[in-house]
């Protein structure tokens, strides 16, 4: 390959790294590039996100926070923007769609986003600021959520899901089954 920092030779490199990252230990897969005419090493944006990412994989799983792409499906599950998403969950305007783009939440945050994909708990969320949306933003986000639930109920019923769905305060009433 063609160095960008000499037009001689380069070669790509892959080596295990040790970095700290939030206040914990990650071993990840390093990538760069190497000058052969000068010995220096370097990076592109392009591979630096890459680094990056991997060290973000490692977090999110350690500490089970939901992906960019799970908070992605969770919104467009309900037919919310991004903007909406924030709104109820008491983030910044832009919070949502920055974690959606890869940003890190704080371990808190990432705890809540996760127990947001139980349509139940994300039920509460919208409940406490019914008094921020229109009545019919309202009721269609309510539909689509009781769906969901029923859904999954359909789909795996267990107790918890049964349990979920009848401690959400009567909305059986408000469901045709």
């Amino acid at each position: 390959m063609k160095s960008m920092l000499t037009e001689g030779e380069a070669v790509y490199q892959k080596e295990m790294r040790e970095i700290e990252y939030r206040g914990e230990m990650y071993t990840y897969e390093h990538h760069n590039v190497k000058d052969l005419e000068t010995g220096i090493e370097y990076t592109t944006t392009e591979i630096d996100t890459g680094n990056l990412e991997r060290i973000y994989e490692q977090y999110r799983a350690k500490h089970d926070i939901p992906s960019p792409a799970e908070l992605t499906a969770l919104r467009e599950r309900y037919g919310l923007s991004a903007a909406k998403m924030s709104q109820i969950l008491g983030l910044g305007a832009n919070q949502y769609r920055l974690y959606e783009d890869g940003e890190m939440p704080s371990e808190a945050i990432g705890k809540m986003l996760r127990t947001i994909q139980t349509p139940a708990v994300f039920m509460r969320y919208v409940e406490g600021c019914k008094r921020e949306m229109t009545e019919q933003e309202y009721n269609k986000l309510c539909s689509r959520i009781e769906k969901t639930i029923i859904s999954e109920i359909k789909r795996k019923p267990n107790f918890q899901w049964l349990h979920e769905f009848f401690s959400f305060g009567g909305m059986m009433s408000k469901v045709a089954m």
